[in-house]
């Protein structure tokens, strides 16, 4: 699994959705997470946030709206899912084929990297083998991103 050191506007985006107060939130700049930013690059951050209305100003400060609310949400929903399958374990019974469009793109990838982290092989780009049964948590997330009718599951069983 990939770490991307977070942005700017990630950074300000958790702060502000933290909850925190204005004044809190100017203490936490100065903090060792915001000390390799410039002051102007937070600026510059807020100010691209505000212009696509995740955040207001006001005179009592920063506060973030229901649309950035939103946004933060829809990132959550592209946190990895811990496995809980045991670590290289042969029992693979469940194939997972998916069809996303290439406009879902970031949705696609997080798909396949998710089902890495639970021990699924690629057989082709978007046919995949490995433990089932896949856990409710994945599922419901699945149905959270709105891609789930375009997944589809089947379990291997053996002929006796």
């Amino acid at each position: 699994m990939l770490y991307h050191a977070p942005s700017i506007g990630d950074l300000l985006m958790a702060t502000l959705g933290s909850a925190r107060s204005t004044r809190r939130f100017y203490a936490i700049i100065r903090e060792r997470e915001f000390g390799r930013y410039k002051k102007e690059s937070v600026r510059v951050g807020l100010s691209r946030l505000y212009a696509k209305g995740y955040l207001t100003n006001s005179a009592s400060g920063w506060s973030i709206t229901k649309k950035g609310k939103i946004h933060i949400k829809n990132i959550r929903l592209l946190d990895y899912i811990k496995s809980p399958f045991e670590k290289n374990s042969h029992n693979n019974n469940t194939i997972i084929a998916f069809d996303i469009p290439e406009k879902n793109r970031i949705m696609r990838n997080w798909l396949r990297n998710q089902i890495k982290i639970f021990s699924y092989k690629m057989l082709q780009q978007s046919l995949w083998i490995g433990p089932g049964p896949l856990p409710y948590s994945f599922l419901k997330r699945l149905e959270d991103l709105d891609i789930r009718k375009n997944i589809k599951t089947f379990k291997i069983t053996k002929k006796k």
